[in-house]
């Protein structure tokens, strides 16, 4: 692992010169690298974007031992008041250029018991904190229900127990469906929110331990609950599209499981047990290899877009390094550089929007997955001054703040930048709608690869900004990226050099970003 020598990222421009603009064809003979993006032609457009999961709940969830029975999706946001807290937070939002939010909540914060309605509790006024920013700054919003987590609608043999209540299924389905749609109604109609465009009504259904069990502690039939809330909604004129699954972990595609197509107007998963190609198989661990998760991913992109449904990857995350308690090992450099990864692999198989796990969270619940530090693990308090957690911000952040909603996917090609018949460069190319260009090149070997990457079917003069970083950030927060010279192309001489460093990524993209200003978001 490189370390930084420096407090500041080192970000060097390419060097653009025809005597140096090597043959792409020579490159892949030689084991070093050509990238070609087709740009006439186009593997896929979005239909989402790319940004992280931001949640809303805060009342404490009971944590057994090494199990949060909340996993990590509660705490840490500041008070619903707290004007100057929440700028905070919008700014970093900003910073990382957040598209595409996930946003999560429970049924207790909205209600409490049955047919009680509070929708200016302290949890809902952090919800409409967060859908705020959205809507200003035309985020798309992934609604998601995560549990119920209240005793009236819990299974009589659940009440009482906080454990088991979160767990619990909706003992009455059509007291559930009526909750989500009184939920939805005051949102978009009461509240006015156009930002809300997906809802899903449950996190990870499915398992022994997920939070969708009946007693005495066995899974819940799930297909009757998209039923029945796709008929409340629809009876009530919300026509909200719901997402599902919300399976985990980069399940293979099961059609014959798949009896609920006909209530979904997207199809979403999530992946956290994956490893690079090129590390070897821990007995102990269920960790997939990327290239089983891209198949994987391309499988169920492909089920979804024959049903013109979007496919959405809504958590993404890294376990294989370490995770628990506060164990920071989902936020390692080989942990980020891997979600990446996981990003652009994704994009060549057509998914069509990635949820970061996550944007804010306490750290010291089932690891440190927080993109920002807002909580003091050590205090048990939220912390005065909120500041980048290394090293996500910087890696995945980089992704979500040169990526915008709604683009394109045109056909990148990637030769050469293998070790031992494993390839270790991976790139995407995205075009937004405005016809911004962004290339992300990924390469995940200990040692560097001289490139040479070309924009095929380039239409005028473009020059392109290169972003890169390349090392573990530690625990330093104050790295300052800024973008150098420009690579000067054109229609004619659409071709340059540059070297992909050791475990880095790098981005080359016509959006000409300083350090303060925001991600791009919109167009």
């Amino acid at each position: 692992m490189l370390s930084i020598s420096s407090q500041f990222l080192k970000v060097f421009p390419a060097v653009l010169a025809a005597a140096l603009v090597w043959p792409l064809l020579a490159l892949a003979q030689t084991g070093s690298v050509a990238i070609s993006v087709d740009l006439d032609s186009t593997l896929h457009r979005m239909r989402g974007g790319i940004g992280a999961s931001w949640h809303a709940i805060e009342d404490s969830i009971p944590v057994s031992g090494n199990t949060s029975h909340g996993g990590s999706g509660w705490g840490a946001n500041p008070a619903p008041e707290d004007e100057a807290a929440w700028q905070a937070v919008y700014a970093h939002a900003g910073w990382l250029g957040l598209d595409f939010c996930r946003v999560e909540l429970e049924q207790r914060m909205y209600e409490p018991e049955k047919g009680r309605f509070d929708w200016e509790s302290r949890e809902m006024r952090i919800l409409y904190r967060i859908l705020d920013w959205c809507e200003k700054n035309q985020a798309d919003v992934f609604l998601q229900q995560m549990w119920s987590n209240a005793d009236w609608i819990a299974y009589p043999e659940f009440r009482g127990d906080p454990v088991k209540r979160v767990h619990s299924a909706p003992v009455s389905l059509e007291d559930f469906a009526q909750g989500l749609a009184a939920l939805a109604g005051h949102l978009i109609q009461d509240k006015g929110y156009t930002c809300i465009k997906w809802l899903c009504i449950n996190n990870e259904p499915g398992y022994d331990w997920s939070w969708w069990q009946m007693p005495p502690n066995e899974t819940a039939p799930f297909t009757p609950a998209l039923e029945l809330v796709r008929e409340t909604l629809d009876r009530k004129g919300i026509s909200l599209p719901l997402s599902g699954p919300d399976w985990t972990d980069t399940p293979a595609l099961t059609p014959e499981k798949l009896d609920f197509d006909r209530y979904l107007g997207a199809y979403d998963i999530h992946s956290y047990y994956s490893r690079y190609d090129w590390m070897k198989r821990d007995e102990n661990r269920p960790d997939l290899p990327l290239s089983l998760v891209e198949q994987r991913l391309g499988d169920w992109a492909g089920w979804a877009h024959q049903r013109n449904k979007p496919f959405f990857l809504s958590e993404v995350g890294s376990m294989i390094f370490g995770w628990h308690a506060d164990n920071n090992g989902p936020n390692t450099f080989p942990a980020a550089l891997k979600d990446a990864e996981l990003v652009l692999r994704g994009l060549n198989q057509r998914v069509d929007g990635f949820n970061k796990w996550s944007f804010i969270n306490r750290g010291d619940l089932d690891g440190q997955w927080q993109l920002i530090n807002t909580w003091d693990i050590k205090g048990g308090k939220l912390l005065e001054k909120y500041s980048p957690k290394p090293n996500s911000y910087f890696v995945y952040g980089l992704v979500s703040r040169f990526t915008v909603k709604y683009s394109r996917v045109p056909v990148t090609t990637v030769k050469g930048g293998a070790l031992e018949g494993l390839t270790r460069v991976f790139a995407a190319a995205l075009e937004s709608p405005g016809g911004e260009l962004t290339l992300l090149v990924v390469n995940d070997a200990d040692s560097a690869f001289p490139a040479g990457l070309s924009l095929n079917g380039l239409k005028k003069e473009t020059t392109l900004y290169k972003y890169q970083v390349t090392s573990e950030q530690k625990d330093n927060p104050g790295l300052i990226i800024e973008p150098l010279n420009g690579i000067n192309l054109n229609p004619e001489l659409n071709a340059f050099s540059d070297e992909l460093p050791a475990s880095s990524l790098t981005i080359y993209t016509t959006y000409r970003l300083e350090h303060r200003d925001w991600g791009v978001i919109a167009e």
